[in-house]
C-alpha cells in the first residue's frame, strides 16, 4: 500500500514538472485597480474568476504590475508561467497584427456593431489561429470605457484643424499614424509615465474611454476632452495557450464559458459608462466638447486612408467588408 501511494505521488510530481498538470491555481494578471465601477477589465476578471471558483478552479487575483509590466507579462503567458492577464491589445499585436483591426477608428459605430461583426465573421478566429502558434489564446476584447475620446491639457478640440500644434501621446506605431493624419504630432509614453508626461508637458494630452482620466485621476491635470467616438477603447483577456491545452474537456468548458459570462458583464459594464462617463468626467472638472456627427465626419475621412499603413491592404479590406455588412 505504501509503495502504491509512493509511486503515486512520485507520477504527480513528475507530471507537474513536465508540464502535464494544468496548474492548481489559476493566476489572473490585473491591469488597473480593482474597481467594478471604473474598471472594465476589472469586471471582466472578477467575473471570469468567481465563476471558475464556483465550479471548483482556485483562482487568485494579482494587482496590477505584480508579475511585471506588459512585455513580462505577455512572455510569462507565451511560455506558460501565468495562466490569464488582462493585457494591452497592442502588445497582443506583436504575435498576430490583425487584431489591429478591431482599432481602427470608426471601423464600428458601437460595442454592438462590433460585437455582431466578432459573431458573423472569422474575424476573431483568425486572431486567435496566429496568437496560439505563439503560445496565446486570447479570450476576451475587453471594453475598458465607452467609445473613445481625446483628452489633452490644452484647449477644446473641434475638428481635425485644432489638433495642430498639440503633441499627443500615442500608445504604439499604428496610433501614431491615425494621430499625425489627424494633425498631431505624437510621443510614444508608456502607459505607467502618463500623468508625469501630462504634468511636465512632454504629451499635451492622449486618446481614450471619458472614464480612463478618472480611474487614473488624471483629471488633476487634463483640461478638456472631446467625445471623437473613434472607437471602442480594447483591453484583451489573454491566457496560455499551454495552459489551455492540458486543461481537461470539463475545465475548458467551464473557463470557455467564465469568458462568455465576463464578457456579457463588460458589455453591461460598458453601456453603463457609456452613459454617465462623460458627465463624471465633466463633474471632476474636465471641460466636455460634444462633437456633432459633421464633426466627427472630418475625423473619419482623414483617417481612412491610413488603414492599409495600420494593417495592411489585406486585412483593412476584410475589416471594412465585414463592418459593413453588419452595420
Amino acid at each position: 500500500m505504501k509503495r502504491a501511494l509512493f509511486f503515486c505521488l512520485a507520477l504527480w510530481g513528475v507530471l507537474v514538472l513536465a508540464g502535464v498538470c494544468p496548474a492548481a491555481e489559476v493566476k489572473i494578471a490585473l491591469d488597473s485597480p480593482p474597481d467594478l465601477e471604473k474598471s472594465g477589465t476589472y469586471v471582466w476578471a472578477k467575473t471570469f474568476g468567481d465563476h471558475l471558483k464556483a465550479n471548483g478552479m482556485a483562482a487568485k487575483e494579482f494587482p496590477r504590475d505584480a508579475l511585471g509590466a506588459e512585455e513580462e507579462k505577455l512572455d510569462q503567458v507565451t511560455q506558460g508561467l501565468l495562466e490569464v492577464s488582462m493585457s494591452d491589445l497592442a502588445k497582443a499585436g506583436q504575435l498576430e497584427p490583425s487584431i489591429f483591426g478591431f482599432n481602427l477608428p470608426y471601423i464600428f459605430d458601437s460595442m454592438e456593431h462590433m460585437d455582431r461583426t466578432l459573431q458573423k465573421t472569422d474575424l476573431f478566429k483568425k486572431v486567435n489561429d496566429g496568437t496560439a502558434k505563439k503560445g496565446v489564446r486570447v479570450l476576451s476584447l475587453v471594453a475598458v470605457g465607452g467609445f473613445g475620446g481625446l483628452a489633452n491639457t490644452k484647449k477644446p478640440i473641434n475638428t481635425p484643424d485644432d489638433l495642430k500644434g498639440l503633441r499627443i501621446r500615442a500608445m504604439d506605431k499604428a496610433q501614431v499614424q491615425y494621430l499625425e493624419a489627424w494633425g498631431s504630432s505624437t510621443v510614444i509614453v508608456p502607459w505607467a509615465e502618463i500623468y508625469n508626461a501630462l504634468q511636465t508637458g512632454i504629451a499635451d494630452g492622449y486618446l481614450n474611454a471619458a472614464v480612463v482620466p478618472l480611474l487614473f485621476k488624471h483629471t488633476e491635470v487634463l483640461k478638456h476632452y472631446a467625445d471623437l467616438r473613434f472607437a471602442a477603447p480594447l483591453r484583451v483577456a489573454i491566457c496560455s495557450e499551454d495552459w489551455y491545452k492540458k486543461l481537461s474537456s470539463d475545465q475548458k468548458k467551464i473557463v470557455d464559458e467564465a469568458s462568455a459570462k465576463a464578457t456579457a458583464a463588460n458589455r453591461v459594464w460598458q453601456a453603463q459608462i457609456d452613459k454617465t462617463g462623460l458627465d463624471d468626467l465633466e463633474k471632476a472638472g474636465v471641460k466636455i466638447t460634444r462633437n456633432t456627427s459633421e464633426q466627427r465626419t472630418q475625423f473619419a475621412k482623414l483617417v481612412r486612408p491610413v488603414y492599409e499603413k495600420i494593417v495592411g491592404r489585406e486585412v483593412a479590406d476584410a475589416f471594412i467588408k465585414a463592418s459593413d455588412a453588419n452595420r
